[in-house]
């Protein structure tokens, strides 16, 4: 009989593992045709999916471009560390390995380009591998147009595949071959491969603003300077208007005027009265909408104790945005450029980050540090990195001078001295040399002892006795034992003691 597969009464259903069931290739709004895949981003699909180029067009906008500088210089300013995924001395190692060769090609500038997905939504950079000091690393990473790229799906059961457009074909292009293309997106709406970048939200503002130039200009020629009038009589000829027009042009090179009624020129003074300000106006709007959007700014207001407040609160916005830009493109590069580098060369898997954060006071920081390591803890090589910068090493431990103690004959003999890190800084007393003494003299004393203890632990090993069996045969041999050597040794030491005692009370 078949074994019900309904759910017991009060028991939920067990959830369907590794599925979707609202992919993006049941979208019944979606379009594809032979497999391409269309980004989802408005704007260009009104603009009858006219490409990135609409939005790289965007920089040319200075204050567009000065927004995106300070958000890739931000990041790129900031120090990156690679850390392996598991600690140990291996993965630490190869972490030092995957640092040098990241340092050996442009990476800061790679992390620059990448960011240029803000405004465009994806970016794809080509990886130009080579072979050095046995290793297989990037010679360099280079940016490609986005324009020459497309996705590609073939089944549903595959997932979105990258292509290049060339010559021959440019509908579904080339597949790219693998471990060669990092693709950075920001904003990936409903698992489409392309992204939705800070285009969107600039190109209206950037639109509206230099239409606003544009008739400022214009407004500034008409007002700016008084435009000539000239007047010719009725029924004047070629020649008497081609008299006036000369003498107007001489007057001014933009426009004139030029009406019959007598051979009169005068000039036009403007009617406007007060300050034009209404496209300055404009233009200053779309400039705070464009800031707002790419690095949190608010439009420009107050004064005093509240502009002081702003303006903490806007480093705040922009140092949040860099962190996130920050970790957003770690994962890229982790799951791309830094997977590949140690699966290629045989290494531990390993993570690159930056630690974006206001600048720390080093000496406090330091402080606090020793007040931890005096508590009996000790930070790892990757955290003294992490925290100071690269360079650091484990100090190499000095060998400790040997010290000379009494062997129990009338001589001495040379033994370690105790770690540098449990070493007095104080200088040594009378009484301090007397306990080294004692304590040389009882390794031979004790030898005896220690002897036949071994030899109990043996003998009951021998026989499989249990630990209570042991115990019990204990008092027997602690009877047997001959302890008055060092009775005797440590009477002379307790004696010699009390008087070094009472000449340093006697001294003082």
């Amino acid at each position: 009989m078949a074994k019900s597969t309904t759910p017991k009464a009060g028991r939920p259903p067990a959830p369907e593992l590794n599925t979707e069931f609202a992919n993006r290739l049941r979208d019944p709004f979606e379009t594809t045709y032979m497999g391409v895949i269309q980004t989802n981003d408005p704007l260009l699909l009104e603009r009858g999916n006219a490409g990135a180029a609409i939005y790289r067009d965007l920089k040319r906008d200075g204050k567009v471009f000065d927004g995106l500088q300070k958000r890739q210089l931000a990041l790129v300013g900031k120090a990156w560390q690679v850390e392996p995924r598991e600690k140990s001395e291996a993965g630490t190692r190869d972490a030092e390995t995957v640092t040098a060769i990241l340092k050996s090609f442009s990476f800061d500038k790679l992390c620059s380009e990448l960011l240029d997905a803000l405004i465009t939504g994806f970016v794809v950079a080509e990886i130009v591998w080579t072979v050095r000091d046995n290793l297989v690393v990037p010679a360099r990473v280079v940016k490609r147009a986005q324009r020459r790229f497309k996705y590609v799906q073939a089944d549903q059961d595959t997932t979105p595949a990258l292509h290049l457009l060339t010559r021959s074909n440019m509908l579904t292009g080339e597949p790219v071959p693998e471990r060669k293309f990092i693709v950075h997106r920001v904003n990936p709406e409903d698992d489409n491969p392309y992204g939705t970048g800070l285009g969107l939200q600039l190109y209206w503002p950037v639109f509206f603003k230099r239409k606003g130039v544009v008739a400022w200009n214009k407004l500034c020629d008409r007002f700016g300077s008084p435009t000539p009038h000239g007047k010719y009589p009725r029924g004047s000829g070629p020649k008497e208007k081609s008299t006036l027009a000369d003498a107007l042009r001489a007057m001014s090179n933009d426009g004139y005027l030029m009406t019959p009624e007598g051979m009169e020129i005068a000039l036009l003074e403007s009617k406007l009265s007060g300050n034009v300000t209404t496209q300055q106006a404009l233009c200053e709007y779309m400039d705070d909408w464009i800031a707002a959007v790419l690095t949190g700014q608010e439009a420009r207001s107050g004064s005093g104790g509240a502009l002081a407040a702003a303006s903490q609160e806007r480093q705040d916005v922009r140092e949040d945005l860099t962190q996130a830009d920050s970790d957003l493109l770690s994962e890229t590069l982790n799951a791309t450029l830094l997977a590949w580098i140690c699966e290629l060369n045989g290494l531990a898997p390993c993570l690159v980050y930056r630690q974006v954060k206001q600048e720390e006071d080093l000496k406090a920081m330091a402080e606090t540090d020793k007040i931890v390591s005096d508590m009996g803890f000790q930070l790892s090589l990757d955290q003294v990195r992490a925290k100071y910068g690269d360079g650091w090493e484990k100090k190499a431990t000095p060998a400790a001078p040997a010290r000379v103690v009494n062997n129990g004959n009338g001589g001495g003999e040379q033994q370690p001295a105790a770690s540098a890190d449990f070493a007095e800084m104080e200088p040594r007393d009378a009484i301090d040399h007397l306990v080294d003494e004692a304590l040389g003299d009882w390794e031979p004393l004790m030898s005896p002892i220690a002897a036949q203890l071994q030899a109990l632990l043996n003998d009951a090993a021998a026989k499989g006795e249990t630990a209570q069996q042991l115990l019990d045969r204990l008092p027997q041999l602690l009877a047997e034992l001959d302890v008055g050597p060092l009775q005797e040794d440590l009477a002379r030491t307790a004696f010699a003691a009390r008087l070094g005692a009472n000449a340093g009370l006697e001294n003082t």
